[in-house]
């Protein structure tokens, strides 16, 4: 037990970790994050794509790769702290209690990093003007406007959703506006901006006079060919539908179509564009934590900065 107890409170085993932790991180960058299997299989060879699969290297900040090392190194600062404490207390000396909050904020830190990255949860939504959406068991909101502002060259300057916020159904803040950066915090979750986009719908008529609806990238079979909808183009001031004819995974051919023209046993019957904006709720259970943590680092490194003057100056 003492062998043990020594081992967890050497320096060496924390610098150790924490250049491990470093460079294990430093790597995780060169692999895209929290992408879909079919993505790594296809980017990379099988052996590093079965490498990267066993380790969790795709998903590196909830993988045993990052949560042993940072596990080691709580435990490193727990003894740590601990140890200096008794030590302090048999000491008859003046007490400095300032590094010893340093290490519990620390630990604190790590704590609330390691409940956001096991507890993080996020969802993507897109709205219409009009439409609501249930963020939470007891929040709603629904979409008053939204706007997309753009500079003089044309660039992104603003989106920013106009939203009613209800709770249990009742009206509690009106046209709050979700702005990039500037999110709607709810209790358990915020509400960020996250795009927009010009969402394309087609009304298709066929031969019984039965309509159906689609949009882009959606399509339908033509003989031993499928037609999809690749999207809206403007073709001598005539707004058509641009479709894109494969045969297996080739394609084969592209056919522009204005409203009335048929494609088959199918006739374009309406083109509608609407703007939508794209919204994602994000639940975060480790931010308070975070929050105590960084303010706790804060007042421990005053107090050490205030302790080591006092000293100097006597």
């Amino acid at each position: 037990m003492h062998v043990l107890y020594r081992f967890l409170k050497s320096v060496r085993l924390a610098i150790v970790v924490i250049l491990l932790i470093t460079a294990l991180s430093l790597l995780s960058t060169l692999v895209p994050q929290g992408r879909e299997s079919e993505f790594y299989r296809t980017r990379y060879s099988p052996a590093l794509y079965g490498l990267i699969a066993a380790l969790g290297f795709n998903r590196y900040f909830s993988s045993a790769l990052f949560l042993v090392p940072v596990t080691i190194f709580a435990l490193n600062l727990g003894v740590c702290a601990v140890d200096r404490v008794v030590r302090r207390a048999r000491m008859k000396t003046q007490k400095r209690f300032g590094p010893d909050i340093v290490h519990m904020a620390l630990l604190v830190l790590i704590a609330g990093g390691l409940v956001t990255t096991l507890g993080r949860t996020e969802k993507d939504f897109v709205m219409s003007q009009g439409q609501k959406a249930e963020v939470t068991p007891h929040y709603s909101i629904k979409l008053l406007s939204f706007e997309y502002l753009k500079y003089e060259n044309g660039s992104p300057r603003a989106w920013i959703s106009i939203v009613d916020v209800l709770r249990d159904g009742v009206l509690e803040a009106k046209a709050f506006p979700i702005r990039v950066n500037h999110p709607l915090r709810l209790k358990g979750v915020s509400v960020y901006q996250a795009t927009w986009e010009n969402q394309s719908t087609f009304l298709f008529r066929d031969t019984t006079g039965a309509e159906t609806t689609a949009r882009i990238g959606e399509g339908f079979e033509d003989s031993d060919s499928v037609w999809y909808l690749a999207d809206v183009v403007e073709d001598g001031g005539i707004q058509k539908a641009l479709l894109q004819q494969y045969r297996g995974n080739v394609l084969v051919s592209i056919r522009k179509l204005a409203v009335a023209e048929s494609l088959g046993q199918y006739t374009l019957v309406r083109v509608q564009q609407n703007l939508v904006t794209g919204l994602r709720t994000v639940s975060d259970p480790g931010f308070s934590t975070v929050v105590v943590g960084a303010v706790l680092l804060a007042c421990g490194l005053l107090l050490t900065f205030v302790q080591n003057r006092s000293k100097e100056i006597a």
